[in-house]
């Protein structure tokens, strides 16, 4: 059997969302800043387990105020989130609390989220304990420090979110 799960990845405008994805899905990292326009749509087939294959979804959905109306079409029927802060930006670990995370539960409210705090590579501007906070404020299922640069963790976010998002799925049905 082959599962279709959406999983929607959100946060501040160069938190480096597409690097992590593009990363997850063909290995490849760019040193480029592009924005996202809307919503930029890639999928992966995993196999989670021996009898359960999945195809991923992932919904890139693009940072800029300007997109603001169009995102709760873009969140509609997700099974999962992972949301990314910036070690390299303080202001961008505020923002998942004070707005990214209330827009989510505004259009999603019974999903598992993945706090991602991105570019472990470069020094960190927040602490490690500030993030737990936050993780545990928006009631994130795990904290992951990633770098989409060497790769770290960064298979592994979409991979655990993909599981969590399978578990409900199953309850559901």
């Amino acid at each position: 059997m082959t599962y279709r799960l959406k999983i929607i990845i959100i946060g501040e405008p160069g938190v480096g969302k597409t690097s992590l994805v593009k990363k997850f899905v063909s290995g490849q990292f760019s040193k480029d800043y592009r924005a996202s326009i809307g919503t930029n749509i890639f999928i992966k087939n995993l196999n989670l387990n021996k009898d359960k294959s999945v195809s991923v979804y992932i919904w890139d959905i693009a940072g800029q105020e300007r997109w603001v109306n169009m995102r709760r079409l873009y969140y509609r029927g997700a099974h999962g989130a992972l949301i990314v802060g910036d070690l390299t930006r303080k202001n961008t670990f505020d923002q998942i609390q004070q707005f990214w995370n209330p827009d989510l539960l505004n259009y999603c409210t019974n999903i598992p989220k993945i706090l991602i705090a991105n570019k472990n590579d470069l020094n960190n501007k927040i602490d490690e304990k500030e993030i737990n906070g936050i993780g545990k404020a928006i009631e994130a299922k795990i904290i992951l420090f990633t770098s989409a640069k060497n790769g770290e963790n960064v298979e592994k976010s979409f991979e655990l979110i993909s599981s969590y998002a399978l578990k409900i799925c199953n309850e559901i049905s």
